[in-house]
């Protein structure tokens, strides 16, 4: 019970305005929420997880503890993807 409590939680996350990404040279995501935002970073590259990665990694996870809001996490994360060079247009 205590788990789908908290996937409910994550999913009443929503990004006040979406983040589209470029994952590959072909594939482009819109990330709408926090939840979203973790699953990109989930499966970002370990050679490129530095002190940035870090940094957002730390805000989502924070925001899905309910210690900051969904829109902090979005900045962090945007702030990310702009760093890492993946903020597509």
């Amino acid at each position: 019970m205590e788990q789908t409590a908290s996937l409910e939680k994550e999913d009443r996350m929503p990004f006040g305005s979406s983040v589209c990404v470029q994952i590959s040279d072909s594939t482009k995501r819109e990330v709408k929420s926090v939840r979203g935002a973790c699953e990109i970073l989930i499966d970002w590259p370990h050679s490129r997880r530095g002190p940035v990665y870090q940094v957002t990694m730390a805000a989502l996870q924070s925001a899905l503890a309910g210690k900051v809001t969904a829109e902090e996490a979005h900045d962090a994360f945007v702030a990310f993807a702009k760093h890492a060079g993946v903020l597509a247009t």
